[in-house]
């Protein structure tokens, strides 16, 4: 099982940021003004992760402030990986950020979209013993190399975790309810930029906090990108001779920050990756509606009613796309459920992997119509979450079709990860995503 422990974290300082009383903007509903501590109000200064951030979006973050953590999380200088690590120094050195003196470990919570100034939905912020994806820590979507050179290279520039690892488990236990109530004293609120209001607050660790995670099996939610670069990074440090023998767990570089997530008590959203498809051949995209073979059945839907439909038939057994062409068909494909289990028990993927609906539109729709593979993600393959996204980007001609899809459930995820296997990318978008800036792991050793 995996090993939970607190750590160091480096924070936006609180002699510089904090106060006694509460800011309108982040203060909870029915909340007196005086915190029992100090609070720190940092929605100018956080950021989302790096895999989301638009250049616009980057550059609206540092209107906001200048020492916004989009400096270190994706910086736009011409090195942006030695840009962030000059500006980690410098924000050290001024006191824009502090490390705690004692190891700590922290409460984050987020809001939810029917309730943004309450941040409910909580989880434990420590710091996990790294390990292959095994029995103890799950992975449940494949990764691609790009994005993980540049976050290695982004942790060889600073030695600092920069944004935490979402990960979640499932445990019903009534002591649940008894760990996450612990008090505390310094906390940080940010509101990200759909306005959800997020915490996290200081807790002094004890054996309960960080024991009872370390009894769970941890699904990696969202994080794949950067935990699988902490084991490279982790590998890069022990190379060296001096190193090499230190017992496990004795290196900063053995550990990654998370946010530790009890899915079977807290209500995790998981929305839909869409997925945009460019450079084929337009006959066989018209084919799949004119003649979808026996796979699926052809409805044609208006384009706009395509949600809709698909939420209607959130529940349904058989797979379900919508799909919109360049030339403003659209339609619905709704599969065969006992063809397409026959089709994907030709695949070398697990039971749970070839039930899902995205292993079916990837393999017998993108893979067996329109000759997509695997290599085509971020090439011929586009994704986005905002369906209305996705078809404005067919009409503009930035793509030749749109295929909407139904979000993957907590229990399919749980299913293929404990089957060992892996979605096809981006099956998942746990929303919101946490925030960069709240906390950050230096991987320095004392």
């Amino acid at each position: 099982m995996p090993l939970v422990r607190p750590f160091r974290g480096i924070d936006y300082a609180l002699d510089r940021y904090g106060s006694d009383r509460i800011p309108d903007r982040i203060r909870l509903p029915e909340e007196p003004p005086e915190h029992p501590g100090r609070v720190a109000d940092i929605s100018d200064l956080v950021s989302p992760p790096f895999d989301i951030i638009s250049p616009e979006q980057r550059r609206a973050l540092l209107e906001r402030d200048p020492r916004n953590a989009v400096r270190l999380e994706l910086s736009a200088e011409p090195d942006p990986h030695a840009a962030a690590a000059a500006t980690l120094d410098a924000w050290l050195a001024d006191g824009t950020l502090e490390r705690r003196l004692e190891p700590a470990v922290y409460y984050y919570g987020h809001a939810r979209r029917e309730a943004p100034d309450d941040p409910s939905v909580a989880g434990v912020l420590a710091r996990v013993l790294l390990e292959p994806f095994g029995v103890g820590v799950r992975a449940h979507e494949h990764t691609m190399a790009g994005p993980k050179a540049d976050r290695l290279g982004l942790l060889d520039a600073t030695h600092t975790q920069l944004s935490p690892i979402l990960a979640i488990y499932l445990d019903g236990s009534p002591r649940y309810r008894n760990l996450m109530s612990r008090g505390w004293t310094d906390e940080w609120r940010a509101r990200d930029t759909d306005g959800l209001l997020h915490s996290l607050a200081v807790v002094e660790p004890d054996d309960h906090l960080t024991g009872d995670p370390s009894r769970q099996q941890l699904f990696i939610a969202d994080g794949h990108h950067r935990y699988e670069t902490a084991l490279a990074y982790q590998a890069q440090v022990r190379a060296d001779a001096q190193l090499h023998d230190a017992p496990r767990g004795a290196l900063a570089a053995d550990w990654a920050m998370m946010v530790l997530v009890n899915a079977e008590l807290e209500r995790l959203e998981i929305q839909a990756t869409h997925r945009l498809v460019r450079d084929v051949d337009g006959a066989a995209l018209h084919g799949l509606i004119s003649d979808p073979g026996p796979f699926f059945q052809s409805t044609q839907v208006a384009p706009d009613e395509l949600s809709a439909r698909l939420e209607a038939l959130r529940d349904a057994e058989e797979p379900v796309f919508g799909v919109l062409l360049w030339d403003g068909t659209s339609s619905l494909l709704i599969g065969n459920a006992d063809a397409t289990r026959d089709r994907m028990r030709r695949e070398p993927l697990s039971s749970a992997v070839q039930r899902l609906d995205l292993s079916v539109l990837h393999t017998a729709v993108l893979g067996d119509r329109l000759a997509l593979g695997p290599g085509e993600a971020g090439k011929r393959i586009l994704y986005t979450t905002d369906p209305a996204e996705a078809l404005e980007r067919v009409r503009s001609g930035e793509a030749q079709a749109a295929f909407l899809v139904r979000p993957t459930r907590l229990d399919e995820l749980a299913a293929v990860a404990t089957a060992g296997d892996v979605m096809p990318e981006k099956a998942t978008y746990f929303y919101p995503k946490l925030l960069t800036g709240m906390v950050f792991y230096p991987l320095e050793d004392d």
